[in-house]
């Protein structure tokens, strides 16, 4: 796994992790064990989304989701050829018929690979650059160590719900167990991006709640 991490940091992840994800439900391929990579997003791009998101935000996202796929997909080369099992999870894919869930969920593997905590806006706020970044996860047969899962750390932070314009955000702290829809309304979400933004591009972003959070501006990184 040394040498894996290695040459997915020479390509360009930030962000690396894993995880044991045998006790989550309906995985896909039934493979029992996860990598997290992870590309921090700039924080230039970021910072200007204080009045909402931007042709470039679009084009920024769009391109970060295909490099961590390349990332990705090498990492599944790479396993296979040490002779294992291995599959890419999409870093932007959404398969449920309303196009709100995809078949695993990057932020579940992230969790249990210890790398930070899931913010009240439903984010995964890593440890080093907050909700700035975007993930990609490859599953495997490969016996991997988890982390500790991040309890939140938003407290009375309430940035994030203040900022997000049509009010998905409900306040409610994470914990496990707690079902996505009593956190944020990715429906609401998804429809208002849909009506709003939808002159950026096609599969319209937002991105607002991942610029106001302070565990990305406090990072000092992004």
């Amino acid at each position: 796994m040394t040498e894996i991490m290695r040459a997915m940091k020479e390509q360009g992840v930030d962000v690396f992790g894993t995880s044991h994800i045998a006790a989550v439900p309906d995985r896909p391929y039934g493979l029992p064990y996860a990598i997290t990579l992870g590309i921090r997003l700039s924080g230039a791009v970021i910072d200007s989304l204080k009045d909402g998101p931007t042709k470039n935000y679009f084009h920024h996202y769009r391109t970060v989701n295909a490099f961590l796929d390349a990332c990705a997909l090498r990492c599944v080369i790479m396993l296979q050829r040490k002779g294992y099992e291995a599959a890419a999870v999409p870093a932007s894919q959404t398969t449920s018929e309303a196009g709100l869930k995809a078949d695993f969920s990057h932020k579940t593997a992230a969790n249990l690979a210890g790398l930070g905590f899931i913010g009240k806006s439903g984010l995964f706020i890593t440890n080093d650059f907050g909700p700035r970044v975007r993930f990609a996860t490859v599953l495997t047969d490969m016996a991997l160590e988890g982390g500790q899962i991040g309890d939140s750390e938003c407290g009375g932070c309430m940035e994030c719900v203040r900022a997000c314009p049509c009010g998905a955000i409900t306040g409610r702290e994470w914990e496990p167990g707690v079902p996505r829809g009593l956190i944020v309304d990715a429906a609401l979400c998804s429809a208002h991006m849909k009506t709003k933004y939808k002159a950026i591009g096609r599969g319209a972003v937002c991105g607002i709640c991942v610029s106001v959070c302070p565990k990305g501006k406090k990072s000092g990184r992004g």
